[in-house]
């Protein structure tokens, strides 16, 4: 069972996302379609299954899902933020699928849903947010089909040893003189920087232990997903970067998806959300007056699963 502090970061957490919900959606759409559509594939989904997407948000992966099952399958879509729902639903009801894709406000730490109701549970950049993200796996489990496939994913670099991880590496070094000679800001760290020098982190936990814990989360999540009973576990990566135009573009999707940045901005007083913001606009002004480049590099380590058919 949660405990109260456990209850206050979730509910707190979600509620973090309700005065950015528009941006999410708009970022969401053309950033993270490519990863959910990935997702997707790696779940193998087949025409009249039920599949069941944990942390929803405005249901970028649940529309996706809803597509691959077809008429005769469904999905339901879930999230403790009740205002990202509603984006969701009107996401769901503009591609007019909402025949067979249903959103709930449910916590994925206590999942309302029978035992072994589901082919099919997917996720995309949830677990991190979950204080208790064994609890949750192990729900996951539990409401899966003996023989059901698991999905889940979450922000990470490439392991280091391996082609993918050496090959990151690589591509690493330009960026990096780039960024000594200022003609390069990178999200979400520019921003972070200039929040956490302005207002100093409250009592309580900003971020999950398992966010906190480590920036690479190969091993975690794995070990997660074997410790909850998941088999035949099989990992993908995948990287990419966006530039943004503008300085408001590259505030806005800051704000919107850095946890540090979201909630000490939204508990900031206005005269400090000015100055942190006039700061910000000068240095972009002046990377971009160098002819540098604004970037967001977002990835995702991806882990494919499957409950045993006995245990």
């Amino acid at each position: 069972m949660a405990t109260a502090e456990q209850s206050d970061f979730k509910i707190a957490d979600a509620a973090s996302y309700d005065p950015h919900v528009e941006d999410f959606g708009r970022f969401s759409a053309v950033l993270t379609t490519p990863l959910a559509r990935r997702l997707i594939a790696l779940a193998n989904i087949s025409a009249d299954q039920r599949v069941l997407d944990i942390g929803t948000g405005t249901g970028i992966v649940a529309l996706e899902a809803a597509k691959a099952v077809g008429e005769e399958g469904h999905c339901i879509g879930i999230d403790l933020s009740e205002k990202m729902l509603e984006g969701a639903t009107a996401n769901a009801r503009r591609a007019n699928l909402t025949e067979r894709l249903e959103f709930k406000l449910m916590d994925a730490e206590s999942l309302q849903f029978e035992a072994a109701s589901f082919d099919v549970v997917v996720s995309l950049f949830a677990l991190l947010h979950f204080p208790d993200p064994a609890t949750a796996l192990k729900e996951m489990f539990r409401v899966l089909k003996p023989g059901g496939t698991l999905v889940v994913a979450v922000g990470s670099p490439p392991r280091w040893v391996s082609w993918l991880g050496m090959k990151h590496a690589v591509t690493l070094l330009p960026e990096l003189i780039s960024r000594l000679l200022g003609r390069r800001l990178v999200a979400p760290e520019f921003l972070n920087r200039l929040v956490q020098e302005s207002i100093p982190a409250e009592d309580e936990s900003e971020e999950s232990s398992l966010a906190r814990a480590s920036r690479n989360r190969t091993r975690s999540v794995t070990t997660l997903l074997r410790d909850a009973g998941f088999e035949n576990l099989r990992q993908h990566w995948e990287g990419h970067q966006a530039t943004m135009k503008t300085p408001e573009d590259f505030w806005d999707i800051q704000r919107t998806f850095s946890t540090i940045a979201r909630k000490r901005l939204n508990g900031a007083t206005p005269d400090q959300v000015a100055k942190i913001r006039a700061k910000f606009d000068e240095l972009c002004d002046k990377a971009l007056s160098r002819g540098g480049r604004l970037t967001y590099p977002f990835a995702a380590l991806f882990v494919a699963a499957r409950r045993p058919l006995q245990r």
